[in-house]
């Protein structure tokens, strides 16, 4: 699949804010507008500043600090007001990398050769990261 076949699955992310990020069971839910959002049951990072600030692996564990990690919050947080600059899929990997203003990126990664990872719904399409990173477009489900 070429990087322009990509890029255009991921563009209409572009100029939104995160609206929410919630986890139900395994899953989490990324929520840009109405009717556009990722799902993935794979780990995720949010990087800002350079730094990673939280990432899935980090939710509901302590650190020594006052309550458990929720990572929502944290993630929602420090983006808050952030709007979606760019939007990339990685050729070799399938990772999705979400760029917003203010230095701040959303990392949802593929970790399997054989299960889905994240899933981003535009509308009635879908397109999702298969297992080994092959990305598979569905443009009216």
């Amino acid at each position: 699949m070429s990087s322009e076949e990509l890029k255009s699955y991921s563009i209409p992310l572009i100029g939104h804010r995160l609206m929410s990020i919630e986890k139900k069971d395994y899953s989490w839910f990324f929520k840009f507008a109405s009717d556009i959002s990722v799902v993935t049951e794979s780990p995720w990072r949010l990087i800002y500043e350079n730094r990673i600030v939280v990432t899935s692996e980090d939710h509901g564990h302590q650190f020594g600090l006052p309550e458990p990690v929720d990572a929502a919050l944290v993630a929602v947080s420090k983006i808050a007001g952030h709007t979606v600059e760019a939007a990339v899929i990685s050729e070799c990997s399938g990772d999705l990398t979400i760029e917003f203003s203010g230095r701040a990126q959303l990392e949802l990664l593929q970790m399997s050769g054989g299960y889905e990872s994240w899933r981003l719904i535009v509308g009635n399409s879908e397109t999702i990261c298969m297992g080994g990173g092959e990305i598979a477009h569905f443009p009216n489900r």
